[in-house]
């Protein structure tokens, strides 16, 4: 069998699971079957390659920029070899044999973000300031740009890309703040919450109605909008009950997560119920460190936290077992 036939049928193995098509013994039956050997370690060295090859190249270019002391030097350079990832990129990614459709998916993206980095350069080179507005809008332009090129040729890379630019260009961030510390912001969780339920809504609706219809070689983009939706959604609701926030949005939160483990169960759709599971721990652990973590020592903290976290897991195994099974 060719590999782009295997790789077709694991893909609709796995999504008739996650839709509740199938159950979860006959998805273990059928996925080795159809499961190319040795998959993980071929994609790894696939990105390790691309990666390595993707730096050689702005390593040289950034070299040559530093030499010419421009960034309308840089911005030229970044461009024209953006524009050539996605040329090659399209073309591999869109061969009607399908032999490197992964490898063009991955240049396609590089080269949006090669479209990213020429904007911000160009954006230095005309001496602009107000930089934290002007990031923004370039994320959101480069995210246009992204789900264009995603519905044009049928990609979900892009639309991938798209979607991180879009939610970071509404006010989503993230950063390395040394010492082995990240840090995560939402800068209105509120407006965040009902953008990202929007996104839920559009993915559900994407998925059930669009791909069905006129938009049936676009499988997979409704997806990605209700995993990010969810993503999001959940995050913000987090956020708004850190720090001491008034306990409305932790009922919110608490509800919210409830509230997607019954339409998981009710839609049979794994989605949802893995982020409700997931989130509602999240909330209940916040919880326990804000009320006990100045109250108990650190081993006693955590063998409790521990322990409850393996009853948690328990009843919702034990939930599983016994709720009645989806009939395809």
């Amino acid at each position: 069998m060719r590999p782009i036939t295997r790789d077709v049928l694991t893909r609709e193995i796995i999504g008739w699971h996650q839709q509740g098509i199938i159950d979860r013994p006959l998805l273990e039956t059928l996925l080795p079957r159809y499961e190319t050997q040795g998959r993980f370690l071929a994609a790894l060295l696939k990105w390790l390659g691309l990666f390595a090859i993707f730096q050689l190249g702005l390593a040289v270019l950034a070299f040559i920029a530093m030499m010419a002391k421009s960034a309308g030097v840089a911005a030229v350079l970044l461009s024209g070899v953006g524009g050539g990832l996605w040329y090659f990129g399209v073309r591999m990614a869109t061969d009607s044999r399908q032999r490197h459709p992964f490898t063009g998916s991955v240049l396609v993206t590089a080269s949006l973000a090669a479209a990213f980095g020429t904007l911000v350069l160009l954006h230095v080179a005309a001496g602009g300031e107000d930089e934290g507005r002007v990031i923004s809008i370039l994320l959101l332009l480069t995210g246009a740009l992204a789900a264009l090129t995603a519905y044009r040729y049928h990609l979900r890379w892009p639309l991938l890309l798209a979607l991180l630019l879009f939610f970071h260009g509404v006010g989503a961030w993230h950063a390395y703040g040394g010492h082995g510390a990240y840090f995560a912001d939402i800068q209105d969780e509120r407006l965040m919450a009902l953008i990202a339920l929007a996104v839920i809504v559009l993915g559900l609706w994407h998925e059930r109605q669009l791909e069905s219809g006129p938009l049936r070689r676009c499988t997979g983009f409704g997806a990605l909008y209700l995993i990010f939706g969810l993503l999001y959604l959940n995050l913000s609701l987090w956020f708004l009950t850190l720090f001491g926030k008034p306990l409305d949005w932790v009922l919110i939160f608490t509800g919210a997560g409830i509230a997607q483990i019954i339409a998981g169960a009710r839609l049979h759709d794994a989605r949802f119920t893995g982020f409700g599971i997931v989130f509602l721990a999240i909330d209940l652990y916040t919880r326990f460190f804000e009320h006990f973590w100045d109250r108990l020592s650190a081993g006693m903290f955590f063998l409790l936290a521990g322990a409850l976290a393996m009853i948690f897991g328990f009843l919702c195994e034990r939930w599983s077992r016994l709720s009645p099974e989806p009939h395809p």
